[in-house]
């Protein structure tokens, strides 16, 4: 028992993201059964990155007190978080100096429960130490009434409306399930006879467990396909938004919760609310009103499930103060967050995905439920909370380290059918084609089985061809985006290579970060980067002359020594300094001469050309900005009533026509003066319907003229668009260009540098043999 208390010890003072960092071979025993990286899922899957986003919480009332500073940065406009010397790049950073909180539902979570209307698998995952806002992000304590600020109750609200405003021929069903993981043990929080009941003392800040009969323990089981459920987990059906906000708040209630050093109100395990929306498509395929058993087959079943994770917050017992139950569940809590530290460093790993390397899922429960969400049929979202104040800075380096390994995760998400609709079309199939036969074998009965037939295959076609259409259209805003989005990062890249260039010239970051004309800058610094090379190209051009008339000099001076065999010459001093002492020929004088032509007429060209792209690309977002008025789409607005206003009056005045043309006929058997008279007045009245009608035309051709104009005007905006794409396309490949240029000329620079150098060596050493000289003649003499 010793032996075991100081185990547990251990592991609890130690944060498991620390653990994973520093150390990552303590994973797993090789005798447990696992899973390995290339069995999880379908290698010849698409991948999908794990998703990290960073919530960056504001100071507490009590970090204020104690006197905490603000030891988290972020960069403007980028996804960039720093930490003292250590830096991060994530998909997303909220609060503190970067976006709001309020986007992270928009940006983060809803295209995950937009997917989840397509059969996708979603999970959002909350981690973070204890008390750095998981459950508040996550919304888990959302109760009636309050406001809608968390992640849970958002995704709710978007579940309903997204229900309410989709096709009338689907059927939906919403199933929720709540559990939570207590020292390792799986409990039920909807089951009002799990030993789950519990009831928050917020006098006493800890729960007590109401005592039950007691039940079967929970199970996690794998189904033949390879998908994790739990056996005696109780899935609530609920028909309303209030039905699901009522369980919620519910298992809430039931969950575990206790006061620490850190944290008054700090979760004790591990909470997962799982929505699984069912979907069911009915083609309506009856012409006639006639009923048929292949009306009633589902055309597709859709089921996905959401998984929503708020994790327990890591901790350390030196300053949670945690002693008896509060110690032992914080010793689970750092076991379950270490084992899934290890799974994400498994599947992080590049090298050891690719050779099938052992994943320990089942070190712990969590990691066993979350095996889908990591690495398999899902799409995940990641979130990092973290506190800002200096008192947690390790823990919140530690955090960041974590989900920084968690974007290197691939997952290989599918759309989840229901297995046996599949077997349904195939039956399907084969009904029709009997059908078929046998009403070819029915004397004067093919033709009406053949017809239904054709109607239900067109119908089905039809549908198919939508669904197709609006796939086709959906990737091609995609790819719309990513190429817009691509240029964007070019244009991006080269601003930060520039502010990259200014910090190391010796420039603040609030004057490179000030800097809004980014063109204006860069030509004034390459004109000055062009005036100091040439500054300093004279410099060595007036050196080289010196050197040269000294070289002459020292020549002859040797000359003289050799030819008299050092008897008959004078004392002789140097002449000239001796770092003047290099050799330089005409010819190499005429190639730096000409190299630096060369490059002062290229970047001359080069700031000519950028300058008459940026006139052309205002020219043409002026353009582009005065034929896309919003009053044009107004315009064409009232168009397009008007032409539907046009449209319908001129229908009435048709059936008026029609039904005095019936009336004036069926009067023409009369031959009595009433009738005569009457027939008349109809064809007075027929008279000015028809100038009425041809007055409508007249309009309705007219404002068809005008709506034909503005579809002229559109396709012109459009082009004027294209226009604008690739004169910025432009832009960035020539600064690239002149860029490279630069770095080449001063490439060639650097190494005519050293070979001055090298020449000052070579002259230093001739200096040193001419006083060699010297000294011999003295002894000579």
């Amino acid at each position: 028992m010793v032996s075991e208390s100081i185990t547990y010890q251990k592991e609890a003072e130690t944060s498991p993201v620390y653990n994973v960092l520093a150390n990552n071979n303590n994973n797993i025993c090789d005798n447990l059964t696992g899973n390995n990286v290339s069995n999880c899922v379908d290698n010849n899957l698409p991948t999908q990155a794990v998703k990290v986003a960073v919530h960056v919480r504001p100071l507490i009332a009590s970090e204020r007190l104690q006197g905490c500073k603000d030891c988290v940065s972020v960069v403007p406009g980028e996804p960039q978080v720093q930490v003292g010397n250590f830096g991060f790049t994530f998909d997303h950073v909220y609060g503190n100096t970067a976006l709001p909180s309020s986007r992270i539902f928009d940006e983060c979570v809803a295209p995950l429960v937009e997917g989840l209307f397509h059969g996708y698998n979603a999970t959002v995952l909350a981690y973070g130490q204890t008390g750095s806002g998981k459950t508040y992000t996550m919304g888990t304590t959302y109760t009636v009434g309050d406001d809608k600020n968390g992640i849970i109750p958002q995704v709710m609200d978007l579940i309903y409306d997204r229900m309410r405003s989709s096709k009338k021929n689907i059927n939906y069903q919403v199933l929720v399930s709540f559990i939570e993981i207590l020292n390792e043990e799986v409990n039920d929080l909807l089951d009002s006879n799990s030993p789950t009941g519990t009831r928050q003392d917020s006098y006493v800040g800890f729960c007590t467990r109401v005592s039950t009969p007691p039940k079967a323990s929970i199970q996690i089981r794998e189904t033949t396909n390879g998908e994790i459920t739990l056996s005696g987990v109780s899935e609530v059906e609920v028909n309303n938004l209030e039905e699901m906000a009522a369980l919620l708040e519910q298992g809430s209630l039931c969950r575990a919760t206790a006061s620490t050093n850190m944290n008054s109100q700090s979760s004790r395990s591990h909470a997962i609310l799982t929505i699984t929306l069912r979907q069911q498509r009915k083609l309506e395929l009856n012409a006639d009103n006639e009923t048929s058993l292949l009306d009633h087959i589902p055309d597709d079943n859709l089921c996905a499930k959401l998984h929503l994770v708020d994790l327990a917050g890591s901790e350390r017992v030196k300053r949670t103060g945690a002693d008896g139950i509060r110690f032992k569940e914080g010793v689970h809590i750092n076991k379950g967050l270490l084992a899934l530290g290890n799974v994400i460093s498994a599947l992080g790993d590049e090298k050891k995905r690719k050779e099938g390397g052992h994943v320990p899922y089942r070190d712990s429960k969590l990691t066993r439920l979350l095996q889908d969400s990591l690495g398999g049929n899902s799409r995940t979202v990641m979130i990092a909370c973290i506190s800002p104040a200096d008192s947690n800075a390790e823990e919140t380096l530690n955090t960041l380290k974590y989900a920084n390994r968690a974007r290197n995760i691939q997952n290989k998400p599918i759309v989840n059918r229901d297995p046996m609709t599949a077997e349904v079309q195939r039956l399907r199939q084969q009904l029709e084609l009997l059908q078929s036969q046998l009403s070819c074998c029915r004397p004067n009965g093919g033709a009406v089985e053949d017809t239904h037939i054709l109607k239900k295959k067109i119908a089905w076609l039809e549908a198919s061809n939508a669904d197709l259409q609006r796939e086709l259209q959906q990737a091609r805003d995609g790819l719309q985006f990513c190429a817009q989005r691509v240029l964007d990062v070019l244009i991006e890249r080269d601003e930060l290579r520039h502010k990259l260039d200014l910090l190391r010239s010796g420039k603040t970051w609030d004057e490179v970060n000030g800097n809004d004309e980014y063109q204006a800058c860069c030509l004034n610094d390459s004109l000055e980067l062009l005036h100091a090379y040439t500054t300093k190209i004279q410099d060595f051009e007036t050196s080289i002359n010196s050197v040269e008339d000294n070289k002459c000099g020292t020549h002859m001076d040797t000359s003289l020594i050799c030819n008299d065999g050092f008897s008959g010459v004078h004392t002789m001093q140097p002449n000239g300094d001796s770092r003047h002492i290099i050799s330089r020929t005409p010819e190499e004088e005429e190639e730096a001469a000409a190299k630096e032509l060369e490059h002062n007429r290229f970047q001359v060209s080069m700031d000519n050309e950028l300058q008459e792209l940026n006139e052309r690309l205002k020219q043409k977002e002026a353009e582009m900005k005065s034929i896309s008025n919003a009053d044009n789409l107004i315009l064409k607005q009232q168009f397009e009533k008007k032409l539907l206003e046009l449209e319908e009056e001129k229908k009435n005045l048709q059936r008026e026509r029609d039904k005095l043309l019936l009336e004036v006929e069926n009067l023409a058997c009369v031959s009595d003066e009433q009738t005569q008279k009457i027939r008349e007045e109809y064809a007075e009245k027929l008279k000015l319907l028809e100038s009425q009608l041809a007055e409508l035309k007249r309009k309705q051709d007219s404002q068809a003229q005008l709506l034909r104009q503005k579809l002229k005007s559109d396709d012109a905006a459009k082009r004027l668009q294209e226009d604008i794409q690739r004169i910025k396309s432009q832009k960035v490949q020539l600064q690239n260009k002149i860029k490279q240029e630069g770095d080449q000329f001063r490439l060639w620079k650097a190494s005519r540098e050293k070979e001055l150098l090298q020449l000052k060596k070579e002259g230093r050493r001739n200096e040193h043999e001419l006083l060699k000289l010297q000294a011999l003649n003295q002894r000579q003499k």
